[in-house]
């Protein structure tokens, strides 16, 4: 016998002005009933019932207006955005009876739609005309920041555990939607684009889906020119996103909970985690970039996504191709009700410095995403499979990823001899590219057959010439300073990493 209980306002979504709503993936709830605030013994992430291949999600929309637009404009964009996410997934949205609520929704009667203590048998879809009700569930001065909200609102529970979403609920702030209230917005045309993308996200929430950091959140902070705002996800917390098109991001994560086999047949999944030496590091952004489409093939997840304590992220539906990862914090702004994963605050963001993996322990940092799409270690999806155990360390090391060995530090030179060089090899620690400077401050005695040095990521050694001159050079140079023996110290950077080898030298005699 399941019975029904209630947590109410999940998630909410400020679209809007400096604030701006919970990492693409789902969004997580206590399952134990007994739920507080201070307590969570157990996450869980619910989603609503597959039966037969598809999530139903019954809804009954407001009879009223919303700030300039008719009932029947309201109507025709919903039904138009919630296609958008059946397009892609298993959830189907049908209108319950009439599919309209039994009369209009305003300040005076909403606590029977928006608070019942008992399920509806729907999910209701509010259009708050001025945003008074807003005001009076949040406060004098919301209306003028949130757009709207949703959330799922009764759950689904047997032995005391929830089982899934029974019911969600959404609003939306006609104050934001009057024109003379708007006055970056040239037109109704435009307010009415916007109305659509806040539903698009917001009904996104009504069927458990959190929100996402996406990739380009440096530049987005940076206010870069080259920003490419089409390719935000329309799970972004701030309507960023012009357009009405689901981003990969967005699709990877509903399909998480209502998978559809057009959408996830073959595709691939990197799964990891995020620590600083032994301990985890929660709310970090992760990032998998498909090195062929980096913006448009991008899927996020952030670290401790399942609520385990271990740091853990999970990026699904990817693409079979290969992907750089990058790990960066979660943007300031994205915090309380706009927050972007389970944890807020997250870890202190100057722990969570942006870096790329670069295979083993080795981050690269200070990298543009065009850089490192050439100099990262590259990540290998193949269809239906999973690329395991990626470990991203922001602990400190004192081993370089590369070692120095050879004829040419494991002995000596001997001037006398006809043959005028000797090897060096490389030895690789961990796994991804090394692109390695020599240096030397008697470069006019000795040179390197290749320089940098290049070792690939299939490779594990390098092997190259350390090419000397004659002795008779050697005592022109150096003088009484060479007396028969000399070391030669050089100097191995890493130009990706920075790691450095510089406590070797070349012994001459």
């Amino acid at each position: 016998m399941q019975s029904i209980i209630i947590l109410f306002f999940l998630s909410f979504c400020f679209f809007f002005t400096i604030h701006p709503s919970h990492a693409a993936g789902l969004l997580g709830v206590c399952s134990d009933s007994n739920y507080s605030t201070e307590s969570c013994p157990k996450l869980f992430f619910p989603s609503y019932t597959i039966n037969n291949g598809s999530a139903n999600v019954k809804y009954r929309i407001d009879q009223g207006t919303l700030g300039d637009f008719s009932n029947n404009t309201l109507e025709s964009s919903v039904h138009e955005t919630l296609g958008k996410w059946e397009d892609v997934s298993s959830v189907k949205f049908n209108p319950d009876g009439t599919g309209f609520l039994d009369f209009d929704v305003d300040s005076s009667n909403y606590n029977s739609i928006l608070l019942s203590d008992n399920p509806l048998g729907y999910s209701p879809i509010i259009f708050d005309h001025t945003g008074e009700i807003l005001q009076d569930v949040f406060g004098t001065g919301s209306e003028q920041d949130i757009l709207g909200f949703a959330s799922a609102r009764f759950f689904n529970v047997k032995n005391n555990q929830i089982t899934g979403i029974a019911e969600s609920q959404a609003l939306f702030n006609g104050y934001l939607y009057t024109l003379a209230n708007r006055s970056s917005i040239p037109n109704l045309t435009e307010l009415l684009q916007e109305f659509k993308a806040t539903i698009l996200h917001e009904f996104a929430h009504m069927v458990g889906l959190d929100h996402s950091q996406g990739g380009q959140i440096t530049e987005y902070d940076e206010n870069s020119s080259a920003l490419q705002l089409e390719t935000f996800p329309i799970m972004f917390p701030i309507n960023v996103n012009p357009s009405l098109t689901l981003q990969k991001d967005d699709i990877a994560s509903i399909n998480i909970a209502y998978p559809k086999n057009q959408i996830v047949s073959n595709t691939g999944k990197i799964k990891g985690k995020v620590i600083n030496g032994n301990e985890p590091v929660y709310g970090a952004n992760v990032i998998a970039y498909n090195i062929n489409n980096p913006l448009v093939e991008m899927v996020t997840s952030v670290s401790d996504v399942d609520g385990l304590g271990k740091g853990n992220f999970v990026l699904p539906n990817l693409t079979p191709g290969s992907y750089v990862i990058k790990v960066e914090p979660i943007y300031s702004s994205f915090t309380a009700g706009s927050s972007v994963g389970l944890h807020n605050p997250p870890n202190d963001p100057s722990t969570i410095p942006p870096s790329f993996y670069n295979g083993g322990e080795n981050l690269l940092q200070d990298l543009s995403l065009n850089t490192a799409l050439n100099r990262a270690y590259l990540v290998e999806v193949k269809p239906s499979s999973t690329v395991e155990n990626i470990e991203i360390n922001f602990g400190s090391s004192n081993t370089a990823n590369f070692e120095l060995t050879g004829k040419a530090i494991n002995n000596a030179i001997f001037l006398a001899n006809k043959k005028k060089s000797i090897n060096l090899r490389f030895n690789k620690i961990g796994s991804g590219k090394r692109y390695i400077n020599l240096s030397t401050d008697y470069a006019d005695l000795i040179s390197f057959s290749e320089n940098p040095v290049l070792i690939r990521s299939n490779e594990s050694t390098k092997v190259i010439k350390v090419n000397y001159s004659s002795y008779s050079k050697f005592l022109e140079r150096l003088g009484d300073e060479f007396s028969g023996t000399f070391s030669i110290p050089i100097r191995a950077e890493d130009l990706f990493s920075g790691d450095l080898v510089d406590t070797k030298t070349l012994r001459v005699f």
